[in-house]
């Protein structure tokens, strides 16, 4: 098809002039300024080409998964920072059985993420805005860190901490989609790993900065050093450009310029080719043609606890969600007590528990992407499995109570090891969920968001309730993280990767038989 430098191509412009009618050009007008107002907000300052400024970096996988892991560190950030000083701003306000008030706030967080988790996702489906609704949810978020820091009342700091929650669905399920739709498929497994190290960062940085800042500046402190986290968090939303809105904005970057549209229209119909006409008609399909052709294909629509129950019913996704559940649970059942059982073998303040946090969880922003790139390289089998069994060891060896380096490197070692474990299973349910028509990554992110939510929220009332009513609580956790551990094991042995490590081992089985019976046969 031939082209003018600058201008669209000849035969859409011939087909611009001469089939619009008067209605036609009204509706046209009218959608090219909702496009415009969109992409206006896309823009920064403007050159002579109207290119939006920093076009190329704003729409680039490094950048969104940039903005995708602040994202996530910010959540983590809100959700964590108060883990080691809850305790004691429960006792500074006379209040008793501070282990299981503490779990309940944590609960409360956590059933926030799971009631508004699959709504959102279904919407976001239905209507496949990415960009407004991350910039929202870090607008709630805000709000509701301002007024958690602001009030004294413990039910009304419980309904908090459920708006939160509710809050931080957003990035979750929106982002980690925006990271699918933005990122070659070759490369989503190395990047949503390093969007996940936002969870290990969030967790490194949140305790010790809470500890520090409530032990000498008080109780307000942690949380306005949240709220500069999320204003930066703010910013760098309101730059992303996403694929689809660049393909938008190319496009209505040829359709509305009039100074390189309307001459080139005006000379064709003074002078039409009806060469250049007909060569149009029968022209390949285009990229925008296929597009079309694929939109006309049936869409199925499934419900939210459709996709859950979709997902779940295959044995690789079951895998996948029975990990992160584990993963979420073990986190869970420990943060409502750790703190109190820092304070009372060893007799430590909300400072130095955040440090015990940090050494935990800084070895997993190395692990984070390693382990993402392994499992594509590899597959997830030949990390899951491993990496649970890892964990075994340091579980009930947290009882002991001689040594506090001890201890902490034990947490520490059991803390990377299930992190790594958990960190394929994302890769598990997007494999499945991209052959299950109906079920999009943000289905999926938000499936394992409510896998995550469900466990965290249980885990921290058991852990709490284990605690307070107990005679040896926290022996009775580190044994409960043990069991529940041990009997995950067979999942990723037997469901787990495309080729499992059960069928692995099938297989070379075989061969050795074949390959004997082959040297045992008499010689011709």
């Amino acid at each position: 098809m031939t082209t003018l430098p600058n201008h669209e191509p000849i035969s859409s412009a011939i087909d611009h002039v001469s089939s619009n009618s008067p209605q036609d050009e009204k509706r046209n007008k009218s959608e090219s300024g909702v496009r415009m107002k969109k992409i206006c907000i896309l823009k920064g300052p403007q050159k002579g080409d109207k290119t939006p400024w920093g076009i190329k970096w704003r729409s680039s996988s490094w950048f969104i998964t940039t903005v995708v892991t602040l994202g996530v560190i910010t959540d983590i950030l809100t959700y964590t920072i108060v883990v080691p000083v809850l305790p004691y701003r429960l006792q500074s306000l006379s209040y008793t059985n501070i282990s299981a008030l503490t779990s309940w706030l944590l609960f409360a967080y956590s059933i926030g993420i799971f009631i508004f988790t699959l709504p959102v996702a279904y919407f976001f489906h239905k209507y496949p805005y990415r960009r407004s609704p991350l910039i929202f949810g870090v607008l709630a978020l805000i709000i509701a860190v301002i007024l958690f820091m602001t009030i004294n009342t413990y039910w009304v700091m419980v309904l908090v901490r459920f708006i939160q929650g509710a809050s931080s669905t957003v990035v979750w399920s929106v982002g980690f989609a925006l990271i699918c739709e933005n990122v070659p498929e070759k490369n989503v497994g190395r990047q949503i790993g390093f969007a996940y190290s936002g969870v290990s960062i969030g967790m490194t940085i949140a305790p010790p900065i809470g500890g520090a800042l409530y032990q000498h500046m008080g109780w307000h402190a942690p949380f306005v050093f949240c709220i500069i986290a999320l204003a930066i968090d703010l910013i760098l939303r309101l730059l992303v450009i996403e694929q689809k809105d660049l393909r938008e904005w190319e496009e209505h970057n040829h359709a509305e310029t009039p100074d390189q549209v309307e001459v080139p229209s005006e000379r064709l119909m003074e002078n039409p080719d009806p060469n250049l006409a007909n060569e149009s008609m029968d022209a390949p399909t285009t990229e925008s043609g296929q597009i079309r052709e694929k939109s006309a294909e049936p869409i199925v629509e499934l419900s939210p606890w459709r996709v859950i129950l979709t997902i779940g019913s295959s044995a690789r996704g079951m895998t996948g969600f029975w990990v992160t559940f584990v993963y979420g649970l073990i986190i869970g059942i420990y943060e409502p007590s750790l703190t109190l059982r820092v304070q009372e073998v060893w007799n430590k303040q909300s400072d130095f528990v955040g440090l015990v946090y940090l050494a935990a969880a800084a070895p997993t922003f190395i692990t984070g992407p390693i382990i993402g790139a392994l499992a594509d390289k590899y597959g997830s089998e030949f990390i899951m499995l491993p990496c649970l069994a890892f964990a075994l060891p340091w579980l009930p060896l947290m009882i002991l109570k001689k040594s506090l380096a001890g201890f902490i490197v034990l947490f520490a070692l059991a803390e990377v090891a299930l992190q790594c474990a958990s960190g394929p299973a994302g890769l598990e349910v997007t494999i499945v969920a991209r052959q299950t028509p109906g079920i999009s990554e943000i289905h999926q992110f938000a499936a394992m968001n409510v896998a995550f939510a469900i466990s965290t929220s249980i885990g921290a009332v058991v852990g709490g309730q284990m605690y307070d009513h107990l005679p040896s609580g926290w022996a009775a956790i580190c044994w409960f993280a043990l069991g529940i551990t041990a009997i995950s094991l067979p999942l990723p042995f037997f469901f787990s990767g495309n080729k499992t490590l059960y069928r692995r081992l099938v297989d070379r089985g075989k061969k050795g038989d074949s390959g004997q019976s082959q040297s045992d046969g008499p010689s011709v």
